[in-house]
């Protein structure tokens, strides 16, 4: 597909579809949107937001990114001040990008999140390196045997809707061999968040290539597919909603 020329690719995606853009968000405008994946970790920025309509439904588009820092022990030198040996240490960072769709469903259901199964020696060192200060450990993860593959980590309201959900083969779909779900863009292993009325996909991309937006969206549609009946009946479903406001309702200045 071809873009108006001038205008970055991401402005003339939303441009065609109708979608507002704003750039350079601060990131406190995160903390209108709780829970994962906008606060993996503390040091964060958001180079670009875009909402619109998507198949009816109220839809966001949000790019974070996060920045983890890690320190190790070097050794130690001689301080000719004190007279003594003091320790030394090096410091790392790593860039952590997420690229997430939000579509606002018609009616709420249950929390559920299937995100990336985390190391607890890593959610340790993270918690000394203050590079989390929300959900700092996972916590214990419903079991879906085989179906994690063995890189996701699954939680919800009940382990019944955990598993009615999160079907073997379609987590073997949204892993795609590490490739992610798209033939027409590597996503890699994609997550996903169902809470109240709010379906959120995610992945480690950024929305420099469009494509990136036409494949997580196409997946969320997949994915609103995989909810039980049940789910809607379900007074958890309320409470899960309760916890977020209206998209329309978000506080973010986007560009006339």
């Amino acid at each position: 597909m071809g873009y108006p020329q001038g205008l970055p690719p991401v402005a003339a995606w939303a441009q065609q579809r109708g979608w507002r853009v704003a750039w350079g968000v601060p990131a406190e405008v995160l903390d209108q949107l709780p829970g994962p994946p906008f606060h993996a970790f503390r040091r964060r920025s958001v180079p670009v937001v875009l909402a619109g309509w998507f198949q009816g439904m109220p839809a966001l588009a949000v790019q974070v990114d996060f920045t983890s820092k890690r320190s190790r022990s070097t050794g130690s030198s001689y301080s000719a001040g004190t007279g003594s040996f003091v320790g030394t240490s090096q410091t790392s960072e790593k860039a952590v990008i997420t690229g997430a769709v939000v579509l606002e469903m018609p009616s709420p259901v249950p929390e559920l999140v299937l995100d990336e199964d985390r190391d607890v020696l890593d959610d340790v060192l993270d918690l000394f390196s203050f590079n989390r200060s929300r959900d700092v450990f996972q916590g214990k993860p419903v079991d879906i045997g085989p179906a994690s593959l063995g890189i996701y980590h699954a939680a919800g309201a009940s382990p019944e809707y955990v598993r009615a959900v999160l079907a073997p083969q379609r987590i073997q779909w949204l892993y795609g061999n590490g490739l992610g779900p798209s033939p027409a863009t590597n996503l890699g292993p994609v997550r996903f968040r169902l809470s109240g009325r709010k379906l959120i996909v995610w992945a480690g991309r950024t929305f420099d290539q469009p494509v990136v937006l036409d494949a997580l969206l196409t997946t969320a549609l997949e994915i609103l597919r995989w909810i039980p009946p049940a789910a809607l009946r379900d007074p958890a479903a309320a409470e899960a909603d309760r916890q977020h406001v209206p998209l329309s309702h978000l506080r973010i200045a986007f560009a006339q």
